[in-house]
């Protein structure tokens, strides 16, 4: 009697089994990317209005035109391997309050996945070791060191330091 619950078992397991695979399989098929919500598709995000740059002269370049139009600067400095880039391009950024507090900020972003000789410079300039790293600089050009972010912050904490980080 024993035996033919063990085998009841093993099999409901296994059938079990092969019904999550299936649910993961058909839900890659259809566009979702968390395995734990197999039927839910990855929603197609908002664009961030992010502008790239790559060397210190394109950030340069940027921050004296964003200044020229009396606009401030944030600098999201971004790997495609940054988990805690990827909470902030997901959780934080395209909340209404973030984007309202950004809303006359130039978004510049600095891809630094390749780690290259110019991702390096620029990352030397700036004194940090790596992403997530976000800068701001105020209307009149200069960087707001004390309202550097280093790491993963939520949306209302963000978009308060945000707002103090790039007014006049």
């Amino acid at each position: 009697m024993r035996s033919n619950a063990g085998r009841f078992l093993v099999r409901g397991l296994g059938t079990l089994a092969g019904l999550c695979a299936l649910l993961l399989v058909f839900g890659a098929s259809r566009g979702a990317t968390d395995p734990l919500r197999p039927l839910q598709a990855a929603a197609a995000h908002e664009q961030l209005p992010f502008q790239r740059i790559k060397t210190l002269q394109d950030l340069n370049a940027q921050v004296a035109t964003a200044s020229a139009a009396g606009k401030s600067v944030m600098l999201d400095f971004y790997a495609d391997w940054c988990v805690s880039c990827k909470e902030m391009e997901k959780y934080t950024f395209p909340h209404s309050s973030v984007r309202a507090a950004l809303a006359s900020t130039v978004w510049l972003q600095a891809d630094v996945t390749a780690n290259d000789e110019a991702d390096q410079a620029l990352l030397k300039h700036f004194g940090i070791f790596g992403p997530p790293t976000i800068a701001f600089y105020g209307p009149d050009g200069a960087e707001r060191r004390n309202f550097r972010v280093v790491g993963f912050m939520k949306m209302d904490e963000f978009a308060s330091l945000a707002a103090r980080a790039t007014t006049r």
